[in-house]
């Protein structure tokens, strides 16, 4: 029998547990609420720079999409910690798969990278998730900038961006192609083409750097989001765990200290009849 003393530490443990873990919960849930305020921002700036693409592509000739005749690239956007059930995981795993197809990666998230330095794969770039959703965009420019010097130097490369989805963090990543840019997605907009002081070829260039800026923020916002997501819902099943191993041990330490009280009562009656006799 388990003495009451015993019971009452793990007791203590687990409501030690507990707190840890509701603190987990609140703050993935803080992160989530946070990123979908800069979503709504990063998604009014990605509709208007779509808007001025639209406007901008009849002033120039938009010809065939670039070859994609170069190395194929691809950013994931992976787990930054751990305590988040399979996400990491799944991501990690999406890298793997990526790296076999012979994609160079170039990795978000720090418990990602210590995945893949697991397998000996090597992403060509990396750096740790930002800490808060305001930090995001700037994170977005250093990828964003690291991106295009690297396409400035080796011409046709094709590449995908991949996230967790926040709203189903747990079923597959969202894969979502960047280059080629596809200028289909930009019909052109009704009326005379606007007056501009740059050649249509420099604003175009760089209407199509910013839009794929913002895609890239909105890309590590969701992921951002989504590993939070995943979190707070491990969080939740850890909560029940934790209160359902709590009830379990308070009603083992009510048998126990019941079983103890009766045996004291047993004893002391025993010793009592002895003196008597």
């Amino acid at each position: 029998m388990n003495r009451p003393e015993d019971i009452k530490e793990r007791i203590a443990n687990i409501h030690e547990i507990d707190s840890v873990v509701s603190t987990l919960r609140a703050l993935a849930s803080a992160h989530q609420m946070e990123a979908r305020t800069h979503l709504d921002a990063i998604r009014t700036h990605e509709a208007t720079v779509a808007g001025a693409l639209s406007a901008a592509l009849p002033l120039g000739d938009r010809g065939a999409p670039d070859k994609a005749e170069g190395p194929a690239l691809a950013i994931v956007v992976g787990a930054a910690q751990g305590f988040s059930g399979s996400f990491g995981d799944a991501m990690a795993e999406v890298c793997l798969a990526m790296a076999r197809e012979g994609r160079a990666l170039m990795v978000v998230g720090n418990r990602t990278k210590a995945t893949l330095d697991e397998h000996d794969v090597a992403p060509i770039w990396w750096t740790d998730m930002a800490p808060h959703a305001a930090e995001v965009p700037h994170l977005a420019n250093r990828l964003v900038d690291t991106l295009f010097e690297r396409f400035a130097d080796t011409p046709g490369m094709t590449l995908d961006i991949v996230f967790g989805d926040p709203v189903t963090p747990e079923k597959p990543p969202i894969r979502r192609p960047l280059f080629p840019f596809d200028f289909s997605r930009f019909p052109a907009a009704p009326g005379t083409p606007p007056l501009t002081t740059l050649s249509a070829e420099n604003l175009i260039g760089a209407l199509v750097e910013e839009y794929v800026f913002t895609e890239v923020c909105e890309a590590l916002m969701l992921g951002f989001s989504a590993e939070n997501a995943a979190r707070a819902a491990a969080m939740s099943r850890a909560q029940s765990n934790v209160k359902r191993i709590a009830a379990d041990l308070k009603g083992e330490f009510q048998r126990a200290r019941q079983e103890q009280m009766t045996t004291e009562i047993i004893e002391l009656s025993t010793a009592a009849a002895q003196d008597r006799t």
